[in-house]
């Protein structure tokens, strides 16, 4: 249950980054002269690629491009992720 938790908490940090990278997209379409949203979207990216990769180094991929499966294809083991 402490795996399952840690596992969550990770996905979450994974999906407010993401949230917040394209909330501040969307703001950027019609505010794209403001160099402190385009900062914080940068920000956001980045921060999302790293919670990412700790996130499917230690559990796996979340996405069938990131995975590195050869044959039999398997890039995901159940629970998938927005099962849990």
């Amino acid at each position: 249950m402490a795996e399952q938790s840690g596992r969550m908490q990770m996905l979450k940090k994974v999906q407010e980054a993401d949230f917040t990278a394209y909330d501040l997209l969307l703001f950027l379409d019609t505010h794209p002269d403001c160099q402190t949203a385009l900062t914080k979207y940068k920000e956001a990216v980045e921060c999302g690629r790293k919670y990412r990769k700790e996130y499917e180094a230690a559990y796996g991929p979340l996405t069938a491009s990131a995975s590195s499966s050869s044959s039999p294809w398997q890039w995901s083991m159940d629970p998938w992720p927005w099962n849990m």
